[in-house]
């Protein structure tokens, strides 16, 4: 499915036939040929019940990995199918064996998805370094608290706050020359902008789909380098080699990227998210060039009606912060007019896709306005 331009991708998302919708960065509306995706495979199950869920699932689904692992540019070895992102980082953070007296290296910009899990480690002996920093010192910040006893840097791609797109390289560079990890949440980044995990040489990548990648709640990928946790810190029915033999009495880990879903995963969602994948990977080059200019144009009209940017012009994705007081309470009104962007950070976030336009982000661009002067005179 390759498009020429955005137009004709956005006459597939029917929120757009009522809605302003500049809200992808918390939840993305479905497209009609994801959204088709999920039905088809539910309505074969409703049709032929187990006939259709094995008929999906035969090759320990190594068609649909193949889809996701074009998008980040991994093998489809390397990528299994988990409910969320939180399951990722748990699975990482718990899987590396990190002992008592290494440490784990994050930041207080992170969603609580990123840092959570990581607390966990911190009944065992392990020290969680939450460094305090901001947009313009991010990287340099990190670097300067990574020393000999680093086992773990995690991180996004993207920040949920602030719109900052991390110079990813740059801290990996240094982490392998210390012997550490990298863990990389790319929700805020899969789906927006191109995404190449071997040249960004990281360790593991997670995503839920749900935003950018424009797929169903209760999907996402998690990325493994090969060789990496080869022995998962949770096991389930599906961890086990021979799984289909339902055999409780041997147990032989599975070598694939399944031992990493120890149960029943959501088909109809990940079957949709392996869907979104393949239509944004064919139209890469439109998606991303049409992000960074919709991104940019936003930023222009932010700052022509007077409002701070907080995300740095040349350091973004698709997230854009402006700066303004009574931030719910000029999106509440929003909502009225069906403008939909979201209370974030020190402000507003404005996330727009690559299906968006010129008019609409003019059009909302001018409603905050007119909201705080209204709310903040």
């Amino acid at each position: 499915m390759k498009f020429q331009d955005p137009k004709e991708f956005r006459d597939l998302v029917p929120v757009t036939r009522k809605y302003i919708y500049l809200n992808h960065a918390s939840i993305s509306p479905t497209p009609l040929p994801v959204l088709f995706e999920a039905y088809r495979y539910l309505y074969e199950v409703s049709y032929r019940g187990s006939i259709a869920v094995n008929e999906e699932e035969v090759n320990d689904l190594f068609n649909l990995r193949e889809k996701v692992g074009k998008l980040i540019n991994v093998s489809p070895e390397e990528v299994s199918f988990i409910p969320n992102t939180s399951y990722g980082v748990n699975v990482v953070a718990h899987g590396l064996d990190i002992r008592p007296g290494e440490n784990v290296v994050t930041d207080n910009l992170e969603f609580p998805t990123v840092v959570f899990p990581l607390l966990k480690l911190a009944k065992k002996g392990v020290k969680i370094n939450i460094i305090r920093t901001n947009p313009n010192t991010f990287e340099e910040d990190i670097l300067s608290n990574i020393n000999k006893n680093t086992r773990l840097v995690a991180l996004s791609h993207v920040s949920f706050n602030t719109g900052l797109k991390v110079d990813v390289k740059k801290i990996v560079k240094e982490a392998k020359e210390n012997g550490s990890y990298v863990l990389l949440d790319v929700i805020q980044s899969a789906g927006a902008v191109r995404i190449n995990a071997k040249e960004l040489d990281v360790d593991f990548i997670v995503a839920g789909s749900y935003k950018w990648l424009m797929s169903p709640q209760g999907s996402g990928f998690l990325y493994i380098k090969k060789g990496l946790i080869e022995d998962p810190p949770f096991y389930g029915w599906k961890s086990s080699k021979n799984y289909l033999e339902f055999n409780s009495n041997e147990f032989i880990l599975e070598e694939g990227p399944r031992r990493f879903e120890i149960g029943t995963i959501d088909m109809s969602a990940t079957l949709a998210l392996a869907k979104s994948c393949e239509i944004l990977s064919e139209n890469m080059d439109l998606v991303e060039s049409s992000v960074l200019t919709l991104s940019a144009i936003t930023i222009k009209l932010a700052e022509e009606h007077g409002f701070e940017v907080i995300t740095p012009k040349d350091r973004r994705a698709g997230i854009i912060i402006l700066k303004v007081n009574k931030a719910r309470e000029i999106v509440n009104s929003l909502i009225n007019e069906n403008i939909v962007v979201s209370p974030r950070g020190e402000g507003i976030r404005i996330s727009t896709h690559f299906y968006n336009t010129k008019d609409e982000i003019n059009n909302v661009i001018e409603r905050i306005s007119y909201y705080n002067k209204k709310f903040n005179s």
